[in-house]
This record gives structure tokens, sequence and C-alpha cells, in this order.
């Protein structure tokens, strides 16, 4: 899988406003941008962040904050609770269980939670 990153005109993450070390993971607050390259072609008249998305996200942070090398698996018990639209601020709360190979994430404001579940991995040294 190719990593995401910020390119000349293609904003494929959310604005990252601050990150909270927790125990067994980490609270990121973010921002969705206008912008963001998701948008093209996925509800033109609001701008929804796709549901696949919101799950490439939750993987990438916590590959990067909280170390997570192993290969996608599944997911389960996930779930779509509210629109994901533009300009919303909102936290990522990301639990890895290493043991299980694990991550639970949910992302929410003050006013809903947006999405939730648990993705799951494989080993990677197997």
């Amino acid at each position: 899988m190719k990593p995401l990153s910020l390119s000349d005109d293609k904003i494929l993450l959310p604005e990252l406003l601050a990150h909270e070390a927790q125990a067994g993971g980490v609270l990121l607050t973010l921002r969705v941008p206008e912008n963001l390259t998701y948008f093209i072609g996925h509800f033109d008249q609001i701008p929804i962040v796709p549901g696949v998305v919101q799950i490439q996200w939750a993987v990438h942070y916590a590959r990067e904050y909280l170390g997570v090398t192993g290969v996608f698996s599944h997911m389960e018990a996930v779930k779509f609770k509210e629109l994901l639209l533009a300009g919303l601020p909102l936290q990522l709360d990301l639990r890895y269980h290493p043991q299980s190979f694990k991550l639970e994430f949910c992302y929410r404001s003050e006013a809903a939670e947006y999405s939730s579940g648990r993705i799951h991995f494989h080993d990677s040294r197997i």
C-alpha cells in the first residue's frame, strides 16, 4: 500500500491540529480540509468523507503514531453513524492491542460520533 502524503495539489489527509499519547493509543485532533482530493466525484453537492477513506486514515495514523506494522486482515463492528463533512473539527481515538493485532478507532466531536470499529491485522513476521 502506497503511503498517504501531501503533494502539490492533492490533499489526502486531514489537517493534524494536535496529538496526545494515551495508554495503549493516541488521540488526534483533526480538521477535514475543504479541498480534500477524495471529495471529487463523491456527492458533488455535499462534500462527504467516504467511509473507506476514514478506514485508510485510521490505519495510516496507527502506523505513524502506534507503530502498527501488521498486514491488514479484516474489519469488524464498523459503523458509520453520522456524515463526516468538510471543515469539521474532530478527534480520532486510536487504541492498538498488539497481542491480538487489533486496532480500535473512533471518529467523534463534541456534537457526534461519526464512525467506529475494529481493524484486524496479521502478524507481518509470518
